[in-house]
């Protein structure tokens, strides 16, 4: 038996699933049967047949197809998902929950179920979702017609679809994939660090290459068995072209997988009725979570210092320095994700513990907000090993949200954490002033590119700072101004020099000699 309080929460079961197009099983299945598929699996890891009868939540992860109505695919959606999985599974939870969008919303979930859990709300709780994105554009590029739509009458908690990190000023001047704001971030965060487009790429595949090389030796990966070299990740050819600069394919998440995990999470107490070895118990020894503005309201574009607030806290409230936690998982959609993090708790980005227990995103593949939910759950599989103590760390939307977890495979009481000091110190941050219909001289502050498939530059997107007032705005190439794209793929663009003219739609902008 246990010697710590009844109602402390632990993990014990977890599980993943991955489903290739060309694996020899490979069964199309829908996001819900995909996300259903590792439920049952992290039910069986607990070992326990009648796990299922205690279960009194589920939490689901949105997809991203639920959380951005507006790229659906044709294909129909459950109208529950929570209780669409808990269908499959036979449960009959008196608590559903569908998780907000954004890449942290795993983490949290896990801080919420162990909270209930230690406030005696609920003895039981299954944590999953799951993403079929490649099986969907399969099945459009085929013409295969198929029906995953289902309904549901029961009571479902649905904390929203939408986005609420991005600005309309954002989307009017077309920021509305994750790699172009990423690009804007990322070369901000460069010209932080005074590096030429050339030595940041280096960089950047330099820091994923350890990424590809470990997902390479995860069965579970998306393509299990193929490691990239710091040289193929960086070079720019037909196979790795370029999709907003400054990233080549091989340096952005892959979403297009179909990929599922989850966690079971119960209070000591019930993990002892049913006979639970102490050896499989996985605890939430320490969290913290933080927020930043929107991208034109932060202060340094090339910065998110509520990673390294959150970090820094979760360590804290965990008792454990850096030096004690024996393996990592940095979320890592793009490169920035991981250098903003880790720069910020001074770890180096060849630490010989690595900076994944999965592969990345882009290499093990990274299923719309569930990813740190795959690194969660091969955490506690690392944590049943020799490792003691582990961290995961999962980003939200544009390095817009971050939740921390520390993870221990020994037994510690539950202790409620509070993130309203990283809340405090990010509400004290300075926005600079936003002027929306900017004209005349200006210097640009960050840059992003995007390009066509065959590698040309079709619009520039710059974040630039007025010579007259100071004041930050966004403006874009003209449709017609294929040039000026181009010139800013080729050439430096921060700090250059430009001439903007307000739009009624979006601002423009050309670069002056």
């Amino acid at each position: 038996m246990s010697q710590i309080s009844p109602t402390t929460p632990v993990i014990i079961g977890a599980a993943q699933f991955t489903e290739r197009l060309n694996d020899a099983n490979y069964a199309a299945l829908s996001p819900v049967d995909i996300t259903a598929k590792a439920a049952h699996l992290a039910l069986d890891d607990a070992g326990l047949d009648s796990l299922r009868d205690h279960i009194d939540m589920i939490m689901t992860a949105r997809t991203f197809e639920d959380s951005t109505p507006m790229l659906a695919f044709p294909h129909g959606r459950a109208s529950n998902f929570p209780q669409a999985v808990a269908d499959r599974l036979s449960l009959s939870p008196k608590r559903a929950v569908w998780s907000v969008s954004g890449g942290d919303s795993p983490q949290k979930m896990v801080i919420e179920a162990c909270e209930a859990i230690a406030e005696g709300a609920h003895q039981a709780v299954l944590i999953c979702g799951g993403e079929a994105i490649s099986t969907a554009g399969a099945l459009i590029k085929s013409g295969t017609q198929v029906d995953w739509s289902e309904t549901s009458d029961a009571p479902v908690e649905d904390r929203g679809d939408g986005i609420d990190y991005v600005a309309m000023d954002e989307l009017q001047h077309g920021l509305i994939t994750p790699p172009l704001f990423h690009g804007m971030i990322e070369n901000a965060c460069r010209g932080n660090h005074g590096a030429s487009v050339e030595l940041w790429r280096e960089q950047m595949a330099d820091l994923f290459a350890p990424f590809s090389a470990k997902a390479a030796e995860n069965p579970l990966s998306c393509q299990p068995g193929v490691a990239y070299t710091a040289q193929q990740l960086a070079e720019i050819d037909a196979d790795n072209r370029l999709i907003a600069h400054p990233y080549p394919q091989r340096l952005i998440a892959r979403d297009k997988v179909n990929q599922s995990a989850a966690v079971c999470v119960v209070s000591t107490a019930l993990a002892d009725e049913l006979g639970v070895s102490e050896d499989r118990r996985v605890y939430l020894q320490g969290y913290a979570s933080g927020r930043e503005r929107n991208l034109i309201e932060r202060a340094n574009v090339g910065s998110a210092p509520s990673a390294g607030l959150a970090l820094k806290y979760a360590m804290g409230y965990a008792g454990v320095a850096l030096e004690d936690i024996d393996a990592f998982d940095f979320y890592s959609c793009f490169p920035v994700a991981v250098s903003n993090a880790i720069e910020a708790i001074g770890l180096s980005p060849n630490d010989p513990r690595g900076l994944t227990v999965t592969g990345g995103l882009p290499y093990f593949g990274g299923p719309g907000n569930n990813y740190s939910l795959h690194a969660i759950a091969e955490m506690v599989h690392v944590l049943r090993g020799e490792a003691e103590i582990g961290l995961v760390a999962a980003n939200g939307g544009f390095l817009s949200k971050y939740a921390v977890g520390v993870y221990s495979a020994k037994p510690c009481e539950f202790r409620v954490c509070s993130s309203s000091e990283v809340d405090a110190a990010m509400a004290a941050e300075c926005s600079p002033a936003f002027e929306s219909k900017p004209e005349g001289a200006a210097i640009i502050e960050t840059y992003t590119v995007d390009y066509r498939r065959d590698g040309s530059a079709k619009t520039a997107i710059v974040m630039g700072r007025l010579s007259s007032n100071g004041k930050r705005f966004l403006a874009v190439s003209a449709p017609d101004d294929q040039a000026t794209a181009q010139q800013l793929a080729d050439e430096e663009g921060l700090g250059r020099h430009i001439d903007v003219t307000p739009g009624e739609g979006a601002n423009t902008f050309t670069l002056m000699n």
